[in-house]
């Protein structure tokens, strides 16, 4: 059994949609049930995964149709069809990748100075290093305060969105080491370049605020083509969560599940293949996917490598 740390850095708005709601955004995004937090399922992973499969294995030959490559047949599971005295039977496997959902690392918000900030807090950081199983510098911080990167300060207080917060002292220059070791999740040069000054630390609660009502909430239409204005009831809210935005996931490698043709394979080579650790891939998850939207840069990081 192998781990391997995916990061996902949303270069363009998400749509991971929950359904409908009779809350005021109609579609709404898939949150945690008990933080709120934001989080991209397992499923929409496994299937944006399956795709790259699908397009890159066997030379792309089924990239635009329902078959599956072999190494995806075994990666990701697959059901077999056989007949036994003249009759269709389906005969299920499982893959031999575990995916856990995404969730949340850093979310960014306005701030005054700075231009924007990518938040973070303490409980979001130590489920990171309880799920990677790598152990972080923490800052404490307290409600209403804040330990900043540098761009952030303006007169002595870090003003987010519409809220001064004071700055929580950071004595023992904790911040400047998680920030280092978060600025290895992603190859995307705003993040390298600008994650120590404009990072910042907030209490659990805070995080749970800006997270919740922080997010894109856009008024979207639909327009009659014959008479080019909107049709009657076709005004609709969405919620995506912003560009800039990190989340990761674990991806366990197991044994195959079912038999394997390819002599000497490798699962965890193979998924090393179909995401290799340099130049990590532009992917498109959630909905929208003409209008631009869910484009992320998905980079696997083995957690020794951290």
């Amino acid at each position: 059994m192998k781990q391997h740390l995916l990061t996902i850095y949303t270069r363009t708005p998400l749509h991971v949609g929950s359904g409908t709601s009779v809350d005021v955004v109609d579609l709404p995004i898939m949150r945690e049930r008990i933080t709120g937090f934001p989080v991209i399922p397992a499923s929409s992973l496994k299937g944006v995964l399956l795709q790259l499969a699908r397009e890159k294995f066997d030379n792309g030959a089924h990239a635009r149709n329902s078959t599956k490559p072999d190494a995806a047949r075994v990666l990701f599971g697959d059901v077999e069809e056989t007949l036994e005295n003249g009759q269709k039977k389906q005969k299920s496997y499982a893959g031999c990748i575990q995916i856990m959902e995404a969730k949340i690392l850093a979310f960014p918000v306005r701030s005054l100075a700075g231009c924007f900030a990518w938040l973070t807090c303490p409980a979001v950081l130590e489920r990171f290093s309880r799920d990677v199983g790598k152990k972080l510098d923490i800052p404490a911080v307290a409600k209403d305060r804040v330990v900043p990167g540098a761009e952030l300060i303006v007169n002595n207080q870090v003003v987010l969105e519409e809220f001064a917060m004071d700055i929580q002292p950071d004595t023992n220059n904790q911040l400047a080491n998680l920030a280092k070791q978060l600025g290895k999740l992603s190859d995307d040069p705003l993040w390298k370049s600008k994650l120590a000054a404009r990072i910042a630390v907030v209490h659990d609660e805070n995080f749970q605020h800006f997270v919740t009502t922080c997010t894109e909430v856009v008024a979207r239409i639909k327009v009659d083509p014959a008479t080019r204005t909107v049709d009657e009831g076709a005004l609709f809210n969405q919620e995506n969560v912003p560009c800039e935005t990190m989340f990761y996931s674990v991806l366990t490698v197991l044994p195959p599940r079912r038999q394997v043709t390819e002599a000497g394979f490798d699962p965890s080579a193979k998924l090393a293949e179909l995401l290799p650790a340099a130049n990590p891939p532009i992917l498109q998850i959630g909905g929208d996917e003409t209008t631009g939207h869910g484009l992320c840069e998905v980079k696997r990081i083995e957690p020794n490598n951290l």
